[in-house]
């Protein structure tokens, strides 16, 4: 059995690096025949004697942040990566494609440091972003996703498989793939993000580290070339509708490593044991030796035990979660939630632990974006320059990062901590445009590389006071260098009551324009930006949280001074006033009996809709059936949901996308009416299986209406939608 088992992950391994040379539905069946393989073995063995959990590491105080096996139905039919963490963004109506938040606060959730990369961070894998993993079996996540017909068709993939080498080593991979043909012409685009992740703690010493590559390569085509072939009868094949750009293409690309390690003093607790393997279900003892009998577990362990009366509800919804492995986000919580059995085996669970330590972090990371167009004898140059070549345009923009941070850091159980960070970055930029196409000795044309260094201090600050006074914050201070003199601070002032939490939130930041908004040239946009003066913005929010009651409510205030933007020529542009944003937002999930609700409204208000246009008013509104049914033959069950989604934000004049740039710039030809759409969707979770079944924009099949992502860019008809994720433990 332990050799089939092998054999599998094995099979698992060698599929994943075969992936390139094959297409994705063959992949998709060598994957489920892997994973289905390593399943058969494992149903014998007992899921309370399982245990995995993950966390991600706090960039303020490096401290572990644990948080929830993504095993949940609820929203599952979010596969969007776009809409799980907005509510409406301005994106090219493509999945995978360029894309910018229309909440303004939103857009800094995910950010990677390289402006022409930015609009595809949401797709991307990120190093903070990312969870680490401690597991006492083998732990597999497969997810797929479809829709649309075949010659516009949209998939995604997720592969994420981690193991322990032993309790303290742990090792991973991780790995999601968008890949979209398009409805209209030239928006084939495939995004790929790629992870290898380890982790290892014994005593005092503890590191992290991961390597990722995050890559979108796709075809421009630069808008539909007329908003009057929507709907006419002489362009009924949506792939026949004249775009503005017939040979363009686009790279971007990210490779970067991520190191962190500490070494905490003190004494720390002895290395937990390790479980003792068994010969049979309900059995323990050394391998091959018969060991002391313990009643089973769990049905499954046991199938002579399974009862054919119908448990109550309450009590199959508990047993989903067991099978699941769903665990609460903190510490404490966790380790009342396993299984007695698990427990006895004394797996450890990485702590922060008490008292100072020392720790070391440093970042690698590699960017670059190229856009080339064999063919610029089109309308769509008329209005722009050509500095070098007349014929082709292939542009090319580098930045190279090298950072370390050395800390030291002191905590006090869950109460206190604080660091004192030194922090030290290399900045290297690299512009260029080469003249000829061809394969090899292509002639650089023009040729810029600037390196920059700069040392910043930083303190941070965390602690409970009198179980009832909460503050968190950091600040940090550019001491020399190119950057000298930029700054942050964000800080927390909270009151917890009971299961309340009510803070005033502030955020601030003074620092000097990117690189690139001051220095850059290409075949068509040229520009020397020396007088741009530094950007300075803060924001104030009042903010009332209940975990209990799924509630979250803040009212906000902000400013901006020397805001940077593009203006209708897609050339930078400053604005050196000010201009402020008011911003007001709740969030409640709602639940009587089976139906459940989810709430999200933003509002938000730009004093200058010229410069910094929003949608003003914002919504997205879930409702949903939730039904668990029993089969009395088998003792299984399957959870439902079935439910509709709305989303709206009202009209405004959005910005346009510069295909030449990758960046987004503000344009006044088009305004986007008030969008709204309707889904239908059905969630199923059968054993360690999800699935989803959604019919996107069902409003607009009914009423024949078109709406925009974004300025030019139609958003899609609607489209049947399905997928599923598949948990396997060995």
């Amino acid at each position: 059995m332990n050799n089939l088992k092998i054999k599998a992950q094995i099979l698992i391994i060698v599929n994943f690096y075969i992936f390139a040379s094959m297409k994705i539905k063959a992949f998709i069946f060598c994957i489920l025949f892997a994973l289905l393989s390593t399943t058969i073995y494992a149903q014998v063995d007992s899921l309370s004697n399982r245990l995995i959990y993950n966390w991600t590491l706090s960039p303020s105080d490096l401290n572990l942040v644990y948080a929830d096996t993504d095993t949940s139905l609820e929203s599952f039919q979010q596969f969007n990566p776009i809409l799980q963490s907005t509510i409406t963004s301005n994106y090219l109506g493509n999945l995978g494609t360029a894309s910018q938040s229309n909440i303004y606060y939103d857009r800094q959730k995910h950010q990677t440091g390289f402006i022409f990369s930015e609009p595809y961070a949401i797709y991307f894998h990120l190093p903070y972003e990312h969870k680490y993993f401690n597991t006492k079996r083998p732990y597999s996540l497969f997810s797929y996703g479809n829709g649309g017909k075949k010659e516009e068709n949209e998939q995604l993939l997720s592969i994420l498989h981690t193991q322990n080498v032993n309790q303290d080593f742990n090792v991973g991979i991780d790995y999601d793939l968008i890949s979209a043909a398009g409805r209209y012409q030239r928006q084939a685009l495939k995004v790929h993000a790629a992870t290898l992740f380890t982790s290892y703690q014994y005593k005092g010493y503890r590191v992290h580290a991961n390597y990722t590559l995050n890559k979108a390569k796709g075809e421009e085509n630069g808008g539909i070339d007329s908003l009057r072939y929507l709907g006419s009868n002489e362009y009924q094949d949506p792939n026949t509708i004249p775009v503005k750009l017939s040979d363009a293409n686009i790279l971007v690309q990210n490779n970067s490593f991520h190191l962190v390690q500490e070494f905490r003093f003190g004494k720390f607790a002895a290395p937990a044991k390790k479980e003792e393997k068994t010969n049979q279900p309900g059995k323990t003892g050394k391998p091959g030796k018969p060991g002391k009998k313990t009643p089973p577990v769990n049905n499954k362990a046991n199938p002579t035990n399974i009862k054919t009366e119908k448990p109550s509800a309450d009590t199959l919804r508990k047993n989903i979660r067991d099978e699941r492995d769903e665990y609460p986000d903190s510490l404490q919580n966790l380790e009342k939630s396993i299984p007695k059995s698990a427990s006895e085996n004394k797996i450890a669970v990485p702590e922060n632990g008490n008292g100072f330590s020392i720790s070391h972090e440093l970042k690698y990371n590699k960017d670059m974006r190229k856009f080339y167009d064999a063919n610029i004898d089109e309308p769509f140059y008329d209005s722009l320059d050509k500095f070098l070549n007349l014929t082709k345009t292939y542009d090319a923009a580098y930045q190279k990062l090298f950072s370390n941070k050395i800390s030291v850091n002191y905590r006090y159980k869950d109460k206190f901590s604080t660091s004192l960070s030194f922090y030290n970055e290399q900045l290297d930029y690299e512009y260029k445009t080469d003249t000829i196409f061809q394969q090899s000795d292509t002639l650089i044309n023009n040729l810029f590389l600037n390196s920059y260094n700069s040392n910043s201090a930083s303190f941070y600050l965390g602690a409970e006071l009198f179980n009832h006074f909460i503050i968190d914050g950091i600040a940090e201070y550019f001491i020399n260098g190119y950057k000298q003199e930029d700054s942050r601070v964000n800080l927390l002032v909270g009151y917890k009551w009971k299961t309340w939490l009510i803070s005033l939130e502030g955020n601030y930041k003074n620092k000097k324009p990117d690189y690139f908004y001051k220095q850059y040239s290409s075949n068509h946009f040229r520009w020397d930006n020396n007088n741009l003066i530094r950007q300075e913005e803060w924001d104030g929010n009042f903010v009332i949280r209940n975990n209990k009651y799924r509630l979250e409510a803040r009212a906000g205030y902000g400013q901006i001074t020397g805001h940077i933007y593009l203006n209708s020529s897609a050339y930078v542009k400053q604005y050196g006033n000010q201009i402020n944003i008011l911003t007001g937002e709740i969030s409640k999930k709602f639940k009587i009996g089976p139906f459940h609700t989810d709430t999200r409204f933003v509002y938000q208000k730009s004093t200058n809709d010229s410069l910094l246009c929003l949608p003003e008013y914002n919504l997205y509104q879930s409702a949903y059936y939730e039904k668990l049914f029993y089969f009395k033959s088998t003792g299984g069950n399957l959870l439902m949901h079935a439910g509709i989604d709305y989303r709206y934000s009202s009209s405004f004049m959005a910005d346009g996308y510069m295909p030449v740039t990758g960046l987004f710039y503000r344009q006044y030809d088009q305004m986007l009416d008030d969008y709204h759409c309707f889904d239908i969707f059905f969630n199923f979770t059968l054993k360690r299986a999800r699935i989803y079944l959604i019919y996107n924009y069902l409003n607009s099949a009914i009423n024949e209406t078109y709406f925009y992502n974004a300025p030019s860019y139609p958003a899609q008809p609607a489209v049947f939608k399905f997928g599923f994720a598949w948990t396997f433990y060995d």
